[in-house]
């Protein structure tokens, strides 16, 4: 039936009065979890808002309500709408309506508490323009949207006409298990919908989080994309349209980057000489870790220019300093914008392509360089063992759940890498951080060995 979820906003004084403020439309979404908010609704006819909102206020009246309230409902492909719930309180997407309307409910809500009447009746309430909300979790989109936690590193947002930015992130601060990882909400309002979805596609190019783990680029593809842009999302969009949006793995381009932003800009860079610019080409060779994969990477550079060979890929680019943790790198005549921040060995860095870590392990022992096959289970968070399902000893199998934790109101099975024995197992109730190691899988030796 190709189902939209579109919610209606609605206000309850304790004078009899009783009020919609329109729709919003909520249909992308991914684990029923809200991902992209608008209002008006795409979708939306004037009759139909028309019977959705009197049957808002009509639920509202039927049970005596007070203050805002957000009445929920699925929409079919010919407009027929079933009521979901009623959501009793303002809801994180609510700036939305505040944009079309001009109101801060907030405000009306606690006009109504203090016993105050409505300041509008509804034919005084009225919708300007369009506006979009996107939500910025501290997740990874590669790891099957998994919770992240760290230490913000880098933080800034723009600041312009028909942008509002919500958030309570600050520089140096941290982003812990505790609470839902969702950090900031991104809203852009317009006097068109194309207007909105411009604005707030060029502010979330223009947003910089580093240290911590996001679905920035991810949210910017749903922006992109054709069916979205045409006003045709509905509660399966993300399913249908995203599969392949959320690799989360760098391209060898942002290895190359990393690897020149370590040269230039590094703590530990490879060439002591590296602000020191001759005549002749330098060349140098690191490695760089991301994850468990390990990338040898060669690099030839002279004044600003660098060709960099990676993963059989070979770049050739140049790097001009920008602000604090902003770089521009031009590449075949493109020119783009490049955020990082260095801690010790690791280096953040976001690009168009999203959020990645690099360790410099060129000088590390070689255990260290060659953990991808170690066996070792590693916590991806701060959090919590909520189960353990095997015991010390046992022989495992390849993708076999060896512990559960929980982390940001979510659980999340840590599975063998390959087959083994169990040894230094975590126990249930251990408060772990994050890369910390909660079982060792041994492989058994090959026979005759």
């Amino acid at each position: 039936i190709e189902p939209r979820h579109i919610e209606i906003q609605i206000f309850a004084d304790s004078h009899g009065n009783v009020v919609h403020l329109f729709e919003r439309d909520c249909s992308v979404q991914r684990r029923h979890q809200k991902v992209v908010e608008e209002a008006p609704s795409p979708f939306m006819a004037d009759a139909l808002r028309t019977q959705m909102g009197a049957a808002a206020v009509a639920a509202a009246r039927s049970c005596i309500y007070r203050g805002a309230g957000t009445v929920e409902f699925l929409v079919d492909a010919d407009r027929n709408f079933y009521f979901l719930e009623m959501n009793t309180r303002l809801q994180v997407e609510h700036p939305v309506t505040e944009c079309i309307t001009g109101l801060d409910l907030v405000e009306w809500q606690l006009l109504v508490a203090e016993g105050e009447a409505l300041p509008l009746a509804q034919d005084e309430v009225t919708l300007s323009g369009h506006a979009i909300e996107v939500r910025l979790y501290a997740e990874d989109p590669g790891q099957n949207f998994m919770p992240q936690t760290g230490k913000i590193h880098g933080w800034s947002v723009p600041e312009r006409a028909g942008v509002r930015i919500d958030h309570g992130i600050t520089e140096g601060g941290s982003v812990s298990p505790f609470y839902d990882p969702m950090l900031a909400k991104v809203i852009a309002h317009g006097p068109t919908r194309a207007v909105a979805l411009r604005r707030l596609a060029s502010a979330l190019a223009d947003i910089s989080l580093l240290g911590v783990g996001h679905n920035k680029a991810f949210l910017g593809q749903i922006l992109a994309t054709p069916p979205f842009r045409a006003g045709q999302a509905t509660t399966a969009f993300i399913a249908q349209h995203m599969g392949d949006a959320a690799s989360g793995a760098p391209c060898p381009a942002t290895v190359a980057r990393a690897a020149a932003l370590y040269y230039r800009y590094g703590l530990h860079s490879q060439t002591p000489a590296a602000n020191w610019q001759g005549a002749a080409p330098t060349r140098c060779s690191l490695k760089l870790a991301n994850g468990t994969d390990v990338h040898d990477v060669h690099l030839t550079t002279g004044g600003d220019a660098f060709t960099v060979t990676c993963d059989g890929h070979i770049s050739k680019f140049s790097l001009s300093t920008a602000d604090k943790n902003v770089c521009y790198v031009t590449e075949k005549g493109v020119r783009q914008r490049l955020a990082y921040a260095f801690d010790g060995h690791k280096l953040y860095i976001e690009d168009a392509g999203g959020h990645h870590g690099f360790d410099d392990i060129t000088h590390a022992p070689a255990k260290a360089a060659a953990q991808a096959g170690d066996g070792l289970v590693r916590a991806p968070m701060d959090g919590v063992v909520v189960d353990v399902a095997v015991a010390e000893g046992d022989s495992v199998a390849a993708g076999q759940t060896i512990v559960v934790m929980e982390a940001m109101k979510m659980e999340h099975a840590l599975k063998a890498g390959h087959a083994g024995r169990v040894s230094g197992l975590a126990a249930l109730g251990d408060q772990v951080k994050t890369r910390q190691v909660l079982a060792t899988i041994t492989a058994d030796a090959p026979d005759g060995a």
